[in-house]
């Protein structure tokens, strides 16, 4: 099956945004307003990294369940692989858990453990029609508004990282954690829509999405809201995820996948978006690895900085992964988390489909 260039670009973009919304957070000056042009910009960023990050997995691991079924794979083969890719993205969770000690506690739910729970969700999932999953899609995005009645949710930090009981940490991993299930399920099934559906349906999507998120806008603007913030009162907030924030991402997510679709052969013919490109093959290596530098920066204490230098430092710590990844897909490609993983799938005999390899 033909490698599709603009999911690398666009797994290239997502993994750049993460990072340079974890630097921003550590390095950002204390006297830096969230009213700020430069705030906002920072967190429109980061308002957008994890959730194309999860709807690319959403994409890749319908994708690899396609190909499982068109190679005709064994049903016992299929729980395997998505067994052992729970396994290994909790396990993935946990070390950045360790290394990002400063940030989270070593058994906090976090974007892994959300890959992590989707992927096993995924096997049934692949089978209910498209339109079936549309419906479920429109639900999730929904669910914060039952979550709001039924959960005593908190999006302060402190409270988002802790459980101080293993039904506390289920809460944490389906309802009320950095990453909850619900609703960032949402953009799991929506990267396995766009993997199944055609150009009128996501026109569609696009359409109903730009009308609920211009509903928002004037909602806020009649009733005098705060149309963005992390966590607090207003339309979009992170911490939790709103419905208003669901929602304008998913269409937003939607709308960056319909974009680099539509120049998939003026991507492929590209010399420079196929270095580009390298940095998504190494997208979970990088997640993992990016966290070590703000950690050693935490323990030298070196987070008192100007806007300036804050501003270089983010940059160059976002940008540097592009020359790294060429080189490390020259020299070192088989030292890297995606590896890992190809091996541990092969240990059974079971072929591996990341779409990396398509």
């Amino acid at each position: 099956m033909e490698r599709k260039q603009y999911i690398d670009v666009l797994r290239s973009i997502a993994i750049l945004f993460m990072i340079e919304v974890h630097t921003s957070a550590q390095l950002a000056p204390s006297n830096i307003s969230e009213d700020s042009l430069i705030a906002l910009i920072v967190a429109s960023i980061g308002g957008l990294a994890a959730p194309l990050f999860v709807t690319l997995s959403g994409w890749g691991t319908q994708h690899s369940l396609i190909n499982k079924s068109a190679n005709n794979d064994l049903e016992k083969s299929i729980v395997y692989w998505a067994t052992s890719r729970f396994i290994f993205l909790i396990g993935c969770q946990l070390i950045v858990n360790l290394i990002a000690s400063h940030v989270f506690n070593w058994y906090t739910p976090g974007v892994l453990s959300l890959l992590a729970l989707c992927t096993l969700l995924a096997v049934p999932l692949s089978k209910i029609k498209l339109k079936t999953k549309i419906w479920f899609l429109l639900f999730v995005s929904f669910t914060p508004i039952i979550n709001s009645y039924f959960l005593n949710l908190n999006g302060e930090w402190s409270h988002i990282i802790n459980a101080n009981s293993t039904f506390e940490w289920l809460d944490r991993l389906i309802f009320s954690g950095t990453y909850p299930l619900f609703p960032w399920l949402s953009f799991f099934l929506l990267g396995g829509i766009i993997r199944d559906s055609g150009k009128s349906l996501n026109y569609k999507l696009m359409n109903f999405g730009i009308f609920m998120s211009i509903s928002f806008i004037l909602y806020s603007i009649l009733t005098n809201t705060k149309w963005a913030t992390t966590t607090g009162d207003a339309m979009l907030t992170f911490f939790p995820a709103s419905i208003a924030f669901i929602i304008t991402a998913n269409t937003t997510v939607l709308i960056l996948f319909m974009l680099l679709q539509k120049f998939e052969s003026k991507l492929k013919a590209s010399k420079i978006m196929n270095g580009f490109s390298k940095i998504g093959n190494l997208s979970l290596t990088i997640y993992i690895l990016h966290f070590i530098p703000l950690r050693l920066l935490d323990i030298l204490n070196l987070n008192e900085w100007t806007l300036l230098e804050a501003i270089i430092i983010t940059l160059f710590f976002t940008f540097i992964w592009w020359p790294l990844s060429l080189i490390h897909n020259k020299s070192f490609k088989k030292y890297s988390f995606e590896s890992l993983l190809k091996l541990v799938s092969a240990k059974k005999n079971i072929p591996s489909t990341s779409v990396r390899e398509t």
